[in-house]
């Protein structure tokens, strides 16, 4: 527990202020300092109670990515002790001990070195809905009615962190039929759904329930019909296809870890499946057949509003392993699991080692080293959410802004650099200075970048 406890602490903290503040991280940031003031017309298009969090985070700790990140990552730590304990009860220490080091130290790729070190919406939406359901289990164990409001409340927290886990609903419903509870059931539907509307409303009511409600819908219905750029395999896509989460999660996982998981789950059928199996099961199939089926849109985090059922299934299996006979190879065995996992998480626990911040996070030093402290630069082949956060209102991406200081340029083909300045980088190459920032190219000239009487641009000195 000790050596678990101290790498899980790594995995989710080491160096968590390094990497580069992400465009959907920079915008959950900025509106949830904005949300704890009074401001609300940043980011309607979600729910608001993560970024309730996020700016709550920045009261304590101070402006910016770092108090927000620390509390994703808290909030991780926090899901794996849930895990642990329900597992333990439920299963077996060991159980619970798989789960809280798979969830803790494996890979999970698709925004940063790992997307729950990263301040999104995903990881907070995530861990309420786990302990929204490990509530509701705890109430028809235990018999305590005050778990009911809990897992309501806790629910509630999820739905207005990220509107996908509304999808979740009826497992709640499954948990009293499971257990043939139908009195409790009909008592506990009253009390929950009634503790639930009243928590949603509260949590949307300073940003103004039905406005935030109607917007949210019809931006999330545009971009339905629209659709979302996504590349896979090497293609891109206006619509995803339904495997694509599955594709993100194979690479952001990676094939060790994923093979250990699909061991684990298909351990959890095959080894004295009982009630417990079904009711993790459940929200597995709603958010999968969600995501892949009703959604039109998939991203390279999404996957993550299944994993932890797949982690707790996966430690269900090996920890039911074990309770076979002959122990000792059953033992030897889901030790060889849990370890193929560990060392596939080396390859993260490598990267967040050397976490540094790249590209366009490292434009501005740059700029000051060469003594350009103002001026605006301009931005080509670039996603304006990259480099907004850290350039603020210098980065422009039209030529009529000129003059500039310096030009950036990405690998972004959404954003196509226009005649002008491929003619001006082209033409006057011997007046700038290329200098490579990982993935995007700083051109610093001699002098300063203007436009001339017929529309081009050349550096003047």
């Amino acid at each position: 527990m000790v050596l678990l406890a101290v790498a899980a602490a790594y995995q989710c903290f080491w160096r968590i202020g390094s990497a580069n503040i992400g465009g959907d991280e920079a915008t959950y940031v900025k509106a949830g300092l904005a949300y704890v003031h009074g401001q609300f017309d940043q980011n309607r298009e979600h729910p608001p109670t993560a970024k309730y969090l996020f700016g709550l985070a920045q009261l304590i700790g101070g402006p910016g990515a770092l108090a927000p990140r620390v509390l994703v990552a808290s909030l991780v730590v926090l899901g794996a002790a849930v895990m642990f304990v329900w597992l333990r009860a439920e299963v077996g220490f060991w159980s619970g001990f798989a789960a809280a080091t798979l969830w803790t130290l494996t890979p999970r790729g698709g925004a940063g070195e790992r997307l729950d070190r990263v301040a999104l919406l995903d990881p907070v939406m995530v861990f309420f809905a786990i302990t929204a359901l490990f509530a509701i289990w705890m109430w028809i164990r235990t018999d305590r009615w005050w778990w009911v409001p809990l897992s309501a409340v806790l629910m509630a927290a999820s739905v207005t962190s990220k509107v996908s886990t509304l999808v979740l609903l009826p497992v709640f419903v499954l948990a009293p039929v499971l257990f043939g509870r139908w009195r409790a059931l009909l008592v506990a539907a009253v009390v929950w759904g009634a503790t639930f509307v009243v928590a949603v409303v509260a949590l949307y009511a300073p940003m103004g329930m039905r406005s935030a409600v109607l917007y949210m819908l019809t931006f999330q219905e545009g971009q339905n019909e629209s659709g979302h750029l996504v590349s896979l395999a090497g293609h891109t896509y206006q619509f995803a296809p339904w495997w694509a989460n599955w594709w993100f999660l194979l690479h952001g996982v990676g094939t060790p870890v994923v093979v250990v998981l699909a061991v684990g789950v298909l351990l959890a059928f095959v080894v004295r499946p009982d009630r417990f199996v079904v009711f993790l099961v459940a929200p597995l199939l709603l958010l999968v057949v969600f995501y892949s089926v009703v959604a039109e849109i998939a991203l390279p985090t999404y996957y993550a509003a299944w994993m932890p059922f797949i982690v707790l299934l996966a430690a269900v299996g090996i920890g039911r392993l074990v309770q076979l006979r002959p122990w000792w190879l059953t033992s030897a065995v889901a030790v060889v699991l849990v370890g193929v996992a560990v060392l596939g998480s080396l390859s993260t626990a490598s990267t967040i080692w050397e976490s540094r911040a790249t590209g366009v996070a490292r434009l501005l030093p740059l700029l000051r080293h060469e003594g350009v402290r103002q001026g605006k630069v301009y931005f080509g082949a670039i996603t304006p959410s990259d480099y907004d956060q850290y350039v603020g209102d210098r980065g422009v991406r039209d030529v009529v802004d000129a003059p500039f200081v310096a030009i950036v340029v990405g690998h972004d083909r959404r954003f196509p650099l226009p005649a002008e300045v491929q003619e001006l980088l082209a033409h006057e190459r011997a007046s700038f200075d290329r200098v490579k920032l990982d993935g995007v190219v700083a051109w610093i000239p001699d002098g300063e970048i203007v436009r001339t009487q017929d529309g081009g641009l050349t550096v003047r000195r």
